[in-house]
């Protein structure tokens, strides 16, 4: 990968659209990604201590001794008691979060890379192909520099480029320029050869009979362990016609996504913004109709990866033209003299691209606007933020709120500011640090009210530079991987390639077998393939606790539905994903039976209530038929005693 890639790469072109990447799209996608990753987190935490701790369904002894698949690497392997996986997932959220800001990003995506590959590979038994698609993004992002735009270490870079001095360098004509280098490395093409490889496998693979004449998503809607709230009205209410229309166009939506934003079918980009469109669409349907996890955050995490420089020009003129010719939509004063009030002027005229604050210190009543006036004393006391033309004005941290709302993408935290409870709590945390503001100034070694800023020492004087090819063995290699850490690294994409495209190919070599089983991130693609299932599975344990009453532990756990007895599935169970898939197959995986058994004995202590002592129970999974199209109720209901425990009678 090149910093700066050649001429011709720098115009819209074939290769370009291969190979080239606009440093937006890669700080975008890096939100995106830390996101999509902290969504997955988030819907894993209420079941931590269920699948990720030696207390749930799958402790980690079991899943080493029989392994779904026969590599296999996972961090939460090291932990067993929920504390430990509550501590190892607070771990996870951090890189996450970090990834996300973009604050030491190499450091963070490689972290982040291992973190998703933990979570996901401890209970790959359950795990779903959104998870894949995830871990493969990490896994391709893992080359490219996610932190050049849009991120805390290109904002540290600049303050540290231009270390402004006074207010007058805060004018926007002398902002440093930002990163707009396009990023050309074999990994752009990798990251966008995986998205619409697996998208066109997904359609491929879709070759069955429902899919052909209409029926899948009527038996899509009738798995009641994923269908959402969405999806129950909609089998309910929408005519046969209506819903064979939509299935077949969730079938062919994956082919049209690929197609557009790999192939120049439109010109000026407008095939591959389309493209953006009906994934956005797509995804959106589906997520509302079924349930599948973290399928549609992963999948929409990889949209701004395939914008490219003509998409951001275009924005930015729109903003251009929607601001006019004013000069700024909002005047800040701030207090020069404070030195955390500078810094955070500093940051917010780099964060500030189109330009649409003015930044005005408040002893300085030249450069406010003519017949502008406002008490002294105010200036002295709070931000304040004026719109030129109503001459509305904000305080405290109202201003910040509304700061906000103009700086570009600021509006989602602009609305979190304005919510009664965190406006309240940020009006407190503002107050605070405006009271401390000049101790908070000499801490960090910042001019405080009228105190100049530690003079910076003088830097250390460099160490001399080892003669070439001195220094010990190690350092001689360091110093030629650093050197060659470019080509290295294109070298190591083309192999992700190969290992990835051989998967798919079912054609990998041991070394490349090895890379994806450990990892995880098989290329089969096969979600409703080639048909959706045609049957549902229920499962539920009537236990009988020591004073007579019947229990289910097992739904109570994971689904809304755990009144006894079951005789039918129940519509629109709300199980998770992960439940689910754990509830679909456990009846035919004995080698976990035992596990399952000493889970659904350990009831009292998930209760806290000595009475609900297990002494016997029988775990039951009833399957059925979908019913064909327009019939609602399903067939052939049928019960089976998968795993009967019963205490042994006293001698």
């Amino acid at each position: 990968m090149t910093a700066r890639a050649p001429r011709n790469l720098d115009r819209p072109g074939p290769l370009s659209a291969w190979l080239a990447a606009d440093p937006r799209s890669l700080g975008l996608g890096r939100i995106g990604l830390g996101v999509a990753l902290l969504c997955d987190l988030a819907l894993r935490a209420p079941q931590l201590t269920l699948f990720y701790s030696n207390a749930g369904l799958l402790p980690n002894h079991t899943v080493l001794w029989q392994p779904t698949v026969p590599r296999l690497f996972s961090l939460f392997f090291m932990v067993s008691l929920p504390h430990e996986a509550t501590l190892v997932f607070l771990a996870c959220g951090f890189c996450f979060a970090a990834l996300a800001v973009g604050y030491r990003t190499r450091l963070f995506q490689a972290l982040s890379l291992v973190a998703a590959i933990s979570l996901h590979n401890r209970i790959i038994f359950v795990e779903g192909e959104g998870s894949v698609a995830l871990g493969a993004l990490c896994l391709w992002t893992l080359f490219l520099p996610l932190g050049r735009r849009f991120s805390v270490d290109a904002l540290r870079a600049s303050l540290r480029e231009r270390p402004d001095h006074v207010a007058a360098d805060l004018d926007p004509a002398r902002a440093p320029r930002a990163a707009d280098a396009p990023v050309v490395s074999l990994a752009v093409a990798g990251l966008r050869l995986q998205f619409a490889g697996m998208l066109m496998l997904w359609f491929a693979h879709r070759s069955g009979a429902a899919w052909r004449d209409g029926t899948a998503l009527h038996l899509l809607l009738h798995q009641d362990r994923a269908v959402t709230w969405l999806g129950l009205w909609a089998r309910e209410h929408l005519s046969r016609s209506l819903l064979a229309t939509v299935g077949r166009a969730i079938r062919i939506a994956p082919l049209a996504i690929g197609v557009l934003l790999l192939l120049p079918l439109l010109p000026g980009g407008r095939g591959r913004r389309l493209g953006l469109l009906v994934l956005l669409g797509w995804v959106g349907l589906v997520a509302a109709l079924v349930n599948l996890g973290n399928w549609a955050a992963a999948l929409l995490a990889y949209g701004p990866f395939f914008l490219d420089r003509r998409d951001w020009d275009t924005l930015v003129a729109r903003a251009r033209r929607r601001d006019g010719a004013r000069p700024a939509t909002r005047l800040l004063f701030f207090d020069s003299d404070c030195g955390i009030c500078f810094l955070t002027a500093r940051v917010l005229r780099r964060m500030d691209r189109l330009g649409r604050l003015r930044l005005l210190a408040n002893d300085d009543a030249a450069a406010f606007p003519p017949g502008f006036s406002v008490d002294a004393g105010l200036l002295e006391r709070t931000v304040l933020v004026v719109d030129p033309l109503s001459g509305r004005r904000w305080t405290r941290a109202a201003a910040f709120a509304e700061v906000a709302r103009v700086l570009p993408g600021g509006w989602p935290v602009a609305l979190l500011m304005r919510l009664p409870v965190v406006r309240d709590v940020a009006g407190l945390v503002y107050d605070r640090v405006a009271f401390n503001r000049s101790r908070i100034s000499a801490w960090f070694g910042l001019a405080a009210c009228g105190v100049p800023a530690r003079a910076p020492q003088a830097p250390a004087p460099a160490p001399p530079a080892p003669p070439a090819g001195g220094g010990s063995w190690f350092c001689r290699a360091w110093r030629w991987l650093r050197e060659k850490r470019g080509p290295l690294r294109e070298l190591l994409a083309a192999l992700v390639l190969l290992a990835l495209a051989g998967d798919a190919a079912a054609v990998n070599p041991p070394w490349a077998q090895t890379l994806v089983g450990y990892t995880g991130l098989f290329q089969r693609w096969t979600l409703w393939a080639p048909d959706p299932p045609r049957t549902d599975r229920f499962v539920f344990v009537d236990a009988q606790t020591a004073d007579g009453r019947h229990v289910d532990p097992f739904n109570a756990a994971g689904s809304r539905r755990s009144d006894l007895p079951a005789t039918a599935i129940p519509p629109r169970l709300a199980e998770s994903a992960l439940f689910a898939e754990y509830a679909r197959q456990i009846p035919e995986r004995a080698v976990y039976h035992q596990a399952f058994i000493e889970w659904v004995l350990r009831h009292p202590e998930r209760t806290g209530d000595a009475r609900d002592q297990i002494v016997a129970f029988d775990a039951t999974a009833i399957d059925d038929d979908s019913p064909p199209p327009g019939e609602e109720v399903a067939r052939n209901a049928r019960a089976r005693v998968f795993r009967h425990w019963a205490a042994a009678a006293p001698p």
